[in-house]
């Protein structure tokens, strides 16, 4: 189980909390050993806990999962908790899946699958994408129409807001006509996106997509345009090993930027200025960051 939840904390770090892989590329690091040791994270985690102070949600939930897990500090199981839970208790949508995940797993909290599973209705009401995504594979393992229905439209849902193992599991559903009518132009668009955000997986559905539509004199047009997309070379420039302090450096750089978290209070305060009389984080976005969501969201 700790094993497991070091692979969660890697992989939400690097873009999607949970168990789900979370780039574009569904790049979950193959070790699970990566943990922030000998102090890489230290400054880090002090900035977290310096945010979770001024009411960053987002802060608390990654201080959770560091807590929970040990990676960077000493694991503390009721500091996970606590920190989890008060984000959840304001309804931050991450921190409310990944409870729920915690009561489905019984990691740090007794196993209930009945808490997980309101947990969980609770973070497909707030539209997070992975809960909606998760809620979907369940439906689709029961053998009911109307939950087919329901997990194929949470599918469709998370797929839209570009969850990269969604819009994945899609395509597979559209090219096969399993669980909906069979779509290839649908599924072939599906992974036309992934390949060119660098979703290699995708590039065989892509090749097996474009034989499937060549016989179809009205989608030639399509098919030249899947065509180039496949034809292009994606090329990722890596500047430095996937390292978590890296990756937790480039989260923490993004919630300074937002500039909502002041040094004189304990809550998020959308009103107040960056002047002479308060002193809070302001920074402008640079060109090339990763939006704070789609690092926490699985988003390409």
């Amino acid at each position: 189980m700790i094993k497991n939840s070091r692979l969660l904390l890697a992989t939400a770090l690097f873009v999607t909390l949970m168990q789900f892989p979370v780039n574009a590329q569904s790049n979950a690091p193959d070790s699970v050993d990566m943990a922030c040791s000998d102090g890489q994270c230290n400054s880090e985690i002090i900035t977290l806990h310096r945010m979770a102070r001024f009411g960053s949600f987002e802060a608390m939930t990654l201080l959770g999962m560091v807590y929970a897990t040990g990676d960077g500090r000493e694991a503390d199981p009721e500091k996970a908790l606590s920190y989890l839970e008060r984000a959840a208790s304001h309804r931050h949508p991450m921190a409310v899946f990944l409870l729920s995940e915690w009561y489905r797993q019984g990691f740090v909290v007794a196993q209930d699958l009945q808490q997980a599973e309101t947990l969980l209705a609770d973070a497909v009401k707030l539209k997070h994408p992975p809960a909606q995504y998760k809620k979907a594979l369940l439906l689709l393992q029961q053998v009911d129409e109307s939950n087919i229905a329901e997990g194929m439209a949470l599918l469709e849902l998370a797929s839209d807001k570009r969850l990269v193992e969604a819009m994945f599991l899609l395509a597979r559903l559209k090219q096969q006509g399993t669980y909906t009518n069979t779509d290839l132009e649908g599924a072939a668009q599906l992974f036309k996106n992934l390949v060119l955000s660098g979703h290699e997986e995708s590039r065989p559905f892509l090749r097996e997509s474009i034989a499937m539509l060549t016989p179809k004199p009205e989608a030639a047009e399509l098919v030249a345009d899947l065509q180039q997309s496949y034809d292009i070379e994606v090329i990722q420039v890596i500047g430095r090993d996937f390292k978590p302090d890296t990756v937790l450096t480039d989260v923490v750089t993004q919630l300074r930027r937002t500039g909502l978290y002041t040094r004189g209070s304990l809550s998020r305060i959308r009103t107040v200025q960056c002047d002479g009389r308060f002193g809070c984080y302001s920074t402008t976005p640079q060109r090339g960051d990763r939006d704070l969501n789609q690092t926490l969201s699985g988003q390409p």
